[in-house]
């Protein structure tokens, strides 16, 4: 200690000032910091205080939470697993020692769970962890004033009710909440530190990205008690280049393979082939898309609805296709019923409706269809009761049907691609 005491005096003296003063103003030689003097301040702090028992009647414990990634958002399990660590602070008065000026130097120190105490907080919709917070060998910082700091992290799997009108446009709200165990509100009292959501260290999800947060408090009710309960809201908006290549683009292209299985001649031999994959093709992307929804009938995707219209449209397209190479192969000794003829008159003029087919330059032939053969016009002018054979009858609805699928098609696509805009408007 004398030689300490040496030192002092002369690195004063080398710099010109009066020894008796300066020592007056540096603290005490005895409030240095030691090993020694810690495990003494720990030995009066701790020597009868009691970990299971709450430091007041009412501790108030601020929480803030430091996001650090969003792994994953499954939306067939319905649940979020992020990366986070929770802060928690109040204020132990057993282990306040500002007023001791013997160890008014050490500013802080630090202990873990197995020795102070901590307020049972659970993850309330965790679906992996239903048990209290924990981690025996994580430091807790105590300072002067008794304020305790604990930071326990860890990867947090929640549920998370997933919307899925719009997928894959959607757009989803996620909440971790949680509440104390054990201690009800009357006794601990969960309150949001300053900034309640930290993400300056925030790494972006591939899929999800991140729209706002939000906080909430509420109460949990479990029987009689009342508990004290935090809620931490993350939306989360899917990110669309993924699935517009890989979705929505091949959806269109194998609507509109329907429409052309009226294209081919009855004669090619394909025509039913043809409708019949196109309509195993659509059966097996709607079992693909199915697979990425969850199984609930709280929300309904339109784009299941979708899908299932067309599979629809294609299950008509083979019967009518079937019904088409019927008309075609029947026997030309069966009579054609005037009705019939009637209404391919009418057909064979309402596909051409202003179209060229319809219109004649030299007056001497005229297409009833694109594919159809020429048709004598002073015959048909000579009698007005041209009689069509079955073949004809199958071209004249074989166009119908490509026209009238052209339609339904152009109308079911834009109002699917209508409906999952509207999200974005708002």
């Amino acid at each position: 200690m004398r030689t300490l005491i040496l030192i002092l005096i002369a690195k004063l003296l080398s710099h010109g000032v009066t020894p008796v003063v300066s020592l007056l103003t540096l603290p005490s030689v005895n409030n240095l910091y030691t090993a020694d003097r810690e495990d003494s301040l720990r030995s009066e702090l701790f020597k009868s205080y009691q970990k299971n028992s709450r430091p007041v009647p009412l501790v108030d414990v601020r929480c803030n939470m430091k996001l650090l990634s969003i792994k994953d958002l499954d939306t067939r399990e319905q649940t979020m697993s992020s990366v986070a660590y929770f802060t928690f602070i109040w204020n132990d008065t057993r282990l306040d020692w500002s007023g001791n000026s013997m160890y008014s130097d050490i500013e802080s120190i630090y202990s873990t769970e197995t020795a102070v105490f901590t307020p049972p907080i659970v993850v309330e919709n965790s679906v992996m962890n239903l048990g209290v917070i924990s981690d025996t060998t994580l430091p807790i910082k105590i300072v002067q004033t008794g304020e305790t700091t604990w930071s326990p992290g860890d990867i947090y799997v929640t549920s998370c009710d997933i919307d899925t009108t719009y997928y894959p446009f959607d757009e989803q709200t996620c909440v971790i909440t949680i509440t104390t165990r054990g201690y009800t509100a009357n006794q601990i009292t969960l309150s949001f530190d300053q900034v309640p959501i930290i993400r300056s260290a925030y790494q972006d999800n591939g899929e999800w990205a991140f729209v706002k947060s939000s906080t909430s408090t509420s109460l949990s009710y479990r029987g009689n008690e009342v508990y004290s309960q935090l809620n931490f809201n993350f939306t989360l908006k899917r990110r669309t280049t993924f699935h517009l290549l890989n979705t929505i683009l091949p959806m269109f292209l194998l609507a509109s393979m329907v429409c052309f299985v009226f294209k081919l001649p009855v004669d090619s031999g394909d025509k039913l082939g043809y409708s019949l994959t196109v309509l195993l093709a659509i059966a097996v992307y709607l079992t693909l898309v199915a697979d990425n929804i969850p199984t609930t009938s709280t929300y309904t995707s339109y784009l299941s609805v979708y899908l299932n219209v067309m599979l629809g449209i294609a299950v008509a397209s083979a019967l009518l296709t079937i019904f088409v190479i019927n008309i075609h192969f029947t026997p030309e000794e069966e009579e054609i019923s005037e009705f019939v003829q009637s209404l391919a008159k009418f057909g064979s003029q309402l596909v051409c409706w202003k179209h060229p087919c319809c219109r004649t330059t030299d007056k001497s032939t005229v297409d009833v269809l694109p594919y159809t053969d020429k048709i004598d016009l002073e015959s048909v002018a000579a009698n007005n009761n041209y009689e069509f054979t079955w073949p004809e009858i199958a071209k004249i609805l074989d166009a119908f049907f490509f026209r009238l699928y052209i339609v339904l098609m152009v109308i079911m696509t834009t109002a699917f691609a209508v409906v999952m805009a509207m999200p974005s408007w708002n």
